[in-house]
């Protein structure tokens, strides 16, 4: 028979779960207050409270710790964008207020830390090595919650078609904010995001009838 914890206290996948989650956070934010360059394992462990033996306990490699504090970034970004729009009442769920929700998004500092791992991975190929899996899954999952949200707001939405804008989408905006972060330009934001919309309009409807 397998003894219950004792009431309060955690069992130790719960105290394992709650050790990676804060070296996932320690990693962030010292990778936002100090970048990639000066990023070490000895500071995320002193961050995270813990021994460095820990970090690598959780993570077998400081390119493996760089790319699960990304994945824990962007599933967090994920989320907040769903929370967002599932907020908006049904009659206001357009592609204008979707665009907007995520541009907020991109608008999160924390991203900074993402945008320095990419120039970071031209240069060194394991941590490219480690990002691509999670860069591959994000924008897969992205694609699936555009689909989502698209059909909330009424738009036609099938095939590779709509997965090529979407692509579109994320990585205009995704350019836009690193332009943002040098050049900030409020009309160039208002434009691109007008030009989205109607792209993404135009795009997802069903051609006129007599056209093929």
């Amino acid at each position: 028979m397998t003894a219950m914890p004792e009431p309060g206290r955690r069992t130790q996948q719960e105290r394992k779960a709650a050790t990676r989650a804060a070296l996932l956070d320690a990693a962030l934010s010292s990778l936002m207050d100090r970048g990639y360059a000066r990023f070490t394992t000895t500071e995320v462990a002193n961050r995270a409270g813990t021994s460095q033996g820990s970090v690598f306990k959780h993570f077998p490699s400081k390119s493996a710790l760089l790319a699960a504090t990304i994945e824990h970034l962007f599933d967090g970004l994920r989320s907040n964008f769903s929370a967002a729009f599932e907020s908006v009442p049904a009659g206001e769920r357009t592609v204008a207020r979707a665009l907007d929700l995520l541009w907020a998004q991109m608008l999160d500092e924390r991203l900074g830390a993402a945008y320095d791992l990419y120039g970071a991975a031209w240069t060194d190929p394991d941590l490219r090595a480690a990002l691509e899996p999670v860069m591959s899954a994000h924008i897969d999952r992205l694609v699936e919650l555009a689909r989502s949200v698209g059909a909330g707001t009424g738009l036609e939405l099938a095939g590779e078609s709509f997965e090529a804008l979407a692509g579109v989408a994320i990585l205009c905006l995704q350019g836009l904010r690193l332009n943002q972060m040098v050049r900030p330009d409020p009309g160039e934001v208002a434009d691109t995001l007008r030009v989205l919309r109607r792209l993404i309009e135009v795009g997802a409807s069903p051609p006129a009838r007599g056209r093929k």
